[in-house]
């Protein structure tokens, strides 16, 4: 156990390694000493009791209301489609555009991880009278979890999927066939956010951390937010109590 202190000790400070590269190698080293255990090959696991580094705690990047509205409104644009590899198609580049707006939308209305989203099919979408009112999802661990949606993008949303077919995804590329790639995805919201003038590195994930922060800001609790998130501990949504911004200048307003 010693040793392994030293170790990391030895990584922090002399060889200048982050908090967080010292622990994925000690995690890697650790699964390596339960592999020997069980091959009783070593005695014991020194790395289990050794003290870890802690990672520092950062701020995670969203973005505020403002830049959220010209987003929204960028992707709502249709006098800015880009030409792509179909050249000037108007149509298609018209129909992958709104496939786009629709998958940020929904990161940003649910919390959705991007491969959660893409994953989805029209079944896994809960339509009441033309409204999308939540959307089941597998996430981490394959857990199941009941997201609802809000009710000005559940309108829009359940419109969209209306006459789709319930076996179908989503956000597929046409009839058919499977979902764009995350890759893709990553690579549009860039563009996109650039058309907008943002100056942050936004990516799919970040709009899930906006949507977390517009949950702490409207009064949500951290178990709630731990909830829609479908996090495995409520720990792993601490960050999001540094991040409530609008609702700590609406308190400091009152002195």
């Amino acid at each position: 156990m010693a040793d392994v202190e030293q170790f990391s000790a030895w990584q922090l400070r002399d060889r200048q390694v982050s908090a967080a590269i010292v622990t994925r190698r000690l995690s890697t080293l650790n699964s390596f000493y339960k592999w020997a255990l069980k091959q009783e090959v070593v005695e014991g696991n020194p790395v289990y009791l050794a003290d870890k580094p802690k990672r520092p705690l950062r701020i995670p990047v969203w973005l505020e209301r403002d830049a959220q509205a010209r987003l929204e409104a960028t992707l709502k644009d249709r006098r800015n489609l880009p030409i792509n590899i179909f050249g000037n198609n108007q149509e298609r580049m018209t129909e992958t555009r709104r496939r786009y707006e629709l998958l940020f939308g929904l990161l940003l209305n649910s919390g959705l991880r991007i491969s959660e989203a893409l994953g989805l099919k029209v079944a896994d979408v809960r339509l009441v009278d033309g409204t999308a009112r939540s959307v089941r999802v597998i996430g981490k661990g394959n857990k199941e979890r009941l997201v609802p949606l809000p009710e000005a993008f559940s309108q829009v949303f359940g419109f969209w999927l209306k006459d789709q077919p319930r076996g179908e995804f989503v956000f597929a590329r046409t009839a058919g066939q499977k979902p764009v790639s995350s890759q893709a995805a990553r690579a549009y919201l860039r563009g996109m956010v650039q058309k907008a003038g943002i100056d942050k590195r936004i990516s799919p994930h970040k709009l899930r951390h906006t949507y977390a922060t517009n949950l702490l800001n409207a009064g949500a609790e951290r178990v709630d937010i731990k909830a829609l998130l479908g996090h495995e501990s409520i720990a792993t949504t601490q960050i999001y109590t540094n991040v409530g911004q609008e609702r700590m200048e609406k308190v400091v307003s009152k002195l």
